[in-house]
């Protein structure tokens, strides 16, 4: 008898169920406009990218995020020979600044086997700020690998020409934002050079640029005046600097996930004012 009753009750709930079933309506998709490098640069987030001693991976530093964001997406792409290479990297927020996470440049089978890109050449970067709002923000920016003597910057607007072939396992690129805020208008910038040691930076650095009035260059601590021979549309800069320094921990693909305090080594930024 309870088995029978079992059956029919079962059956009638079956019965409701079906009767009852309603269509799940799917939440409209989310409409945004993406804005390309409209955020002001004092409000960009500062974001740098590291050589590692080994070649085998680059270490990314990013501090001064506005506290409206909700998630930083970032997609980095690189040239290796003739190849372009890339992968991205979501982060969300907020998050304690600065942050810092490695990139491998290569890849690793579930087994261990790692393979790493040679002839490292440029690439650039793209920081997809979102705030859950109807606007993404977009900073784009490049750096250049300097392993062989000079570099050019892709827009072609400055050059970087090392004393010698010793200054190279360097990269020479566009932070987006500033380490630190600073009175006056910029002309061009932040540009800056990172390392995978202490020994000095030297070189020229030129910039094809009009309506420069002063150069600064920020030393882990403060922006300072730079020396610089200032014409009506170049600016030509000596350097024979020491960078400056910060210690951060990251996680290394290429030997199973073991972490690795790293130390990062960074010339600059140098912005120029108006």
């Amino acid at each position: 008898m309870f088995k029978k009753i079992g059956l029919i009750l079962i059956a009638g709930l079956l019965l409701s169920a079906c009767s009852t079933k309603t269509k799940v309506k799917t939440p409209p998709e989310r409409q945004v406009r993406q804005l390309i490098n409209a955020l002001p640069v004092a409000k960009r987030p500062f974001l740098v990218v590291f050589p590692h001693s080994t070649g085998k991976l680059l270490t990314f530093y990013l501090d001064r995020v506005g506290d409206s964001y909700k998630q930083s997406t970032i997609d980095l792409e690189y040239l290796s020979g003739n190849s372009l290479k890339g992968g991205r990297t979501t982060i969300d927020l907020p998050k304690s600044m600065p942050y810092s996470q490695a990139f491998l440049l290569g890849s690793c089978s579930s087994g261990g086997k790692c393979s790493f890109d040679t002839d490292l050449i440029s690439g650039n970067i793209k920081n997809k700020l979102d705030d859950g709002s109807e606007t993404l923000n977009v900073l784009k920016s490049d750096f250049v690998f300097v392993n062989k003597g000079g570099v050019t910057s892709t827009d072609g607007r400055v050059s970087y020409t090392p004393t010698s072939t010793k200054q190279k396992d360097q990269i020479m690129m566009d932070t987006q934002g500033l380490p630190k805020d600073i009175d006056g208008e910029l002309a061009y910038g932040p540009i800056a050079i990172s390392a995978v040691n202490s020994t000095k930076i030297a070189g020229k650095l030129n910039f094809r640029v009009s309506g420069v009035t002063k150069v600064m260059i920020y030393d882990g601590d403060n922006f300072q005046p730079l020396k610089a021979i200032i014409s009506e549309d170049t600016v030509a800069v000596e350097l024979s600097q020491n960078p400056w320094n910060k210690a951060v921990t990251i996680i290394r693909d290429d030997l199973k996930g073991a972490n690795e305090t790293a130390q990062l080594y960074l010339l600059g930024p140098i912005i120029l004012l108006k």
